[in-house]
This record gives structure tokens, sequence and C-alpha cells, in this order.
């Protein structure tokens, strides 16, 4: 259990959100997935998928870096900055966001389940 499995977890979480690929998605996150956006919205795995699946929002692009992992047992942490290209109802937005995800190795498998979002203030 390394650093490098959960950063390349997280890797395959945002390039499933891009795509589209709901199956790689599903694999990478939990049933129990706790989500709070960078608006503070809440949701739930099923929730979030659901409205990725509606393209709301749909994701145009996604750019971590300073990415850094932490891994204590069968628990792995996350942190970083990403900026982030979006659709939403019509409208596109650029922002850039600091986040923490968690996650579990649960049957051999890194799963995310709880994901922190916050906007980092326009300079």
């Amino acid at each position: 259990m390394s650093d490098t499995d959960v950063l390349q977890a997280d890797e395959r979480r945002f390039q499933a959100m891009m795509k589209g690929d709901w199956a790689a998605l599903d694999a990478v996150l939990a049933d129990d997935l706790t989500y709070v956006h960078s608006t503070a919205r809440l949701e739930t795995k099923a929730e979030h998928v659901g409205n990725l699946r509606a393209g709301k929002p749909h994701y145009r692009g996604i750019a971590p870096r300073d990415r850094k992992a932490r891994v204590h047992g069968d628990a792995g942490v996350v942190t970083g900055v990403s900026e982030m290209h979006v659709e939403n109802a019509g409208k596109e937005q650029r922002f850039t966001v600091r986040y923490l995800a968690a996650y579990a190795k649960t049957g051999g498998q890194w799963r995310m389940f709880a994901w922190q979002s916050t906007r980092v203030p326009d300079a």
C-alpha cells in the first residue's frame, strides 16, 4: 500500500468523470460516498453519479496539481489543487479548487469515500 496507489486511484476518478466512464467511476467510488462540492452542495454516490450522467455538471477539464497522498493502514488521503472547467445549464465556468479526498482500501482496491473542495478566490 503506497502513496502512489492512492494517487493513481485519484487520477482514475478524475479521468472517469471527464470521459463519462460510468463503470470506472463506480469502481473507484465507495457506495457510502459523501461528496461535498465547492458550492457546499452535498451528494451521495447515487446523487453524484446521477447528476454527472445527466451532465449536471459536465466536466470539460480537470487539471490537478500539487497532489500529495498519505496512507495509514487501509486509509489514504489525497490533498491537492485542481483547475476545473465545467459546463452546467449551458454556462461554462473555470475555477480553481483546493481539495481533500479520502480513500479506503476494500477488496484490494482504493475507493474514495469522501470529497471536500473549496474554491480558491480569484486573484
